[in-house]
């Protein structure tokens, strides 16, 4: 036994693969709120999985949103 050695080389263990965080759901433009699919001008994400967030931008104006600013004239 004087002549045996260990290996040295390291064995995987038997762990669980990484869970992979879930899709959120696409966008549903069917559903009650949402703007019309022609006006959405982008959508951000921010975060992953189920609690991402989403900003959807639009140019929709409501009539309460106040008149965009018009440019000042140069002189």
């Amino acid at each position: 036994m004087a002549g045996s050695k260990k290996s040295k080389t390291k064995t995987k263990s038997a762990s669980r693969p990484a869970r992979k965080k879930p899709a959120p759901p696409a966008l549903d433009p069917l559903r009650a709120g949402m703007p019309a699919q022609d006006s959405i001008t982008g959508v951000e994400q921010y975060g992953t999985g189920s609690k991402a967030l989403r900003i959807i931008h639009t140019s929709e104006r409501d009539a309460y949103d106040p008149d965009p600013a018009k440019p000042k004239k140069k002189r």
